[in-house]
């Protein structure tokens, strides 16, 4: 009598083929995930970079001068927050207020531990006026380094993105 149905051998086969394509599978999806955590904090320092230029085309300087260093609190508290600005005010009487837009907007989710700004990766981004003569040879020292480099996203940093 003949029965019907798959052998141990059969099955284990069948397992690890499917084994095999999981795994596969998950290696690819963590090479995805890491190339949009790079993109999306190339994204952020860009925009971080465009705001710092509307500031000082607006303000004929850029934020925190003369000189700020080390976090990005300096760049938080002026870019990413609507601004009260005072006109006028000749005489007795005050001047006129008004709000400005916030420079750069950012989602929530980049600013949990505001008024500190993180990359995708949980680090905080760093922000140095003047900017830095860098070892790819870039010299920024006339302007501004916006540095999101990490352990695990490599260096990223203004003067080193395509404009």
């Amino acid at each position: 009598m003949r029965r019907h149905g798959f052998t141990v051998l059969e099955l284990l086969v069948v397992i690890a083929i499917l084994g095999f394509l999981v795994s596969a599978l998950a290696v690819a999806c963590a090479g995805m995930t890491h190339r949009a955590n790079v993109v999306a904090t190339q994204s952020l320092v860009r925009a971080l970079d465009a705001g710092c230029h509307s500031y000082e085309s607006k303000f004929g300087k850029y934020p925190g001068a003369p000189s700020a260093t080390a976090d990005t609190t300096v760049l938080y508290r002026t870019l990413c927050v609507s601004l009260v600005a005072t006109e006028g005010g000749t005489g007795a009487g005050p001047g006129k207020s008004r709000v400005l837009e916030p420079f750069c907007e950012l989602p929530k989710a980049r600013t949990p531990l505001a008024p500190q700004i993180h990359d995708d990766w949980g680090w905080p981004v760093r922000y140095t006026l003047p900017g830095t003569a860098h070892a790819d040879g870039t010299d920024n020292t006339a302007g501004f380094d916006i540095d999101a480099s990490s352990t695990e996203g490599g260096v990223i940093g203004n003067w080193n993105l395509d404009r």
